[in-house]
């Protein structure tokens, strides 16, 4: 028999799965403007020195495909789920009954999630077959999706904290649609850049699942350097988890 925790979750994933598909919208923003994305980041990539810095283009397309993804299925869309849930009063109405925080938190995303992965490994998969790549640290390829996934599950949440409607969603957002794909090796490798704003964007939010889903068909990272990677994420998701923790509201702003 279920838990009571996975079945709040099955609910949870099933009520949004509906209303997913009765905006028509939604298939726009989460399906064909990554995939827009994706090819546009393709032709820029080409025109980068990517054999000078021994950089292969299959597994630099997996790790750009994996964080345009998780920026753009995930982690806005459910920015935007967390404000409009909150602002219709759904999630005071969900913390009166049996449902714990995280459980609603994490219920309410996880449609959101499964939607992402799908996307994530349709595409990653394409992209093997295409360029002839196969995966070499596939284990270090799923720490590196998991880690980014609680990643902008935790921002998003962080982020709706700081938005008042619906409305304000896309200003919030915009700092991570547009400066972190950026600074975590998304569109541009930080081999090409200098070494040492290369060496320091290590530290940011993304840089890791990226390196480490990049690693998955390159076998280039050590242990001790999935470790690290590894660590960096977990951090980054603490401390956003541990922000939102604080900072959500579960009310309308007024």
């Amino acid at each position: 028999m279920s838990s009571p925790t996975a079945q709040h979750m099955k609910t949870l994933f099933r009520i949004e799965w509906t209303l997913f598909h009765r905006i028509k919208s939604n298939y726009v923003f989460v399906v064909l403007v990554p995939t827009m994305l994706l090819f546009t980041m393709r032709s820029v990539q080409k025109q980068l020195p990517l054999r000078e810095h021994g950089i292969e283009a299959g597994p630099l397309m997996v790790s750009t495909a994996t964080g345009v993804l998780l920026i753009f299925s995930l982690y806005s869309s459910v920015t935007g789920l967390y404000v409009a849930r909150r602002e219709e009063l759904v999630l005071k109405r969900l913390r009166t009954g049996e449902v714990s925080d995280p459980v609603i938190l994490a219920g309410g995303a996880s449609m959101y999630v499964a939607i992402c992965v799908t996307q994530i490994v349709v595409v990653v998969a394409a992209l093997s077959v295409m360029f002839g790549a196969m995966p070499r640290q596939p284990l270090a390829a799923a720490v590196g999706l998991l880690t980014g996934i609680a990643l902008m599950t935790a921002m998003a949440a962080t982020t709706a904290a700081l938005c008042r409607t619906v409305e304000s969603v896309l200003v919030a957002t915009l700092p991570a649609i547009f400066v972190l794909p950026m600074i975590s090796g998304v569109y541009i490798p930080r081999e090409v850049l200098p070494d040492a704003l290369g060496e320091a964007l290590l530290f940011a939010p993304l840089s890791s699942t990226v390196d480490l889903m990049r690693s998955g068909w390159t076998g280039e990272l050590t242990v001790t350097e999935t470790l690290t990677r590894t660590a960096l994420a977990v951090a980054w998701t603490a401390l956003f988890a541990w922000t939102a923790t604080r900072r959500f509201r579960w009310e309308p702003r007024t």
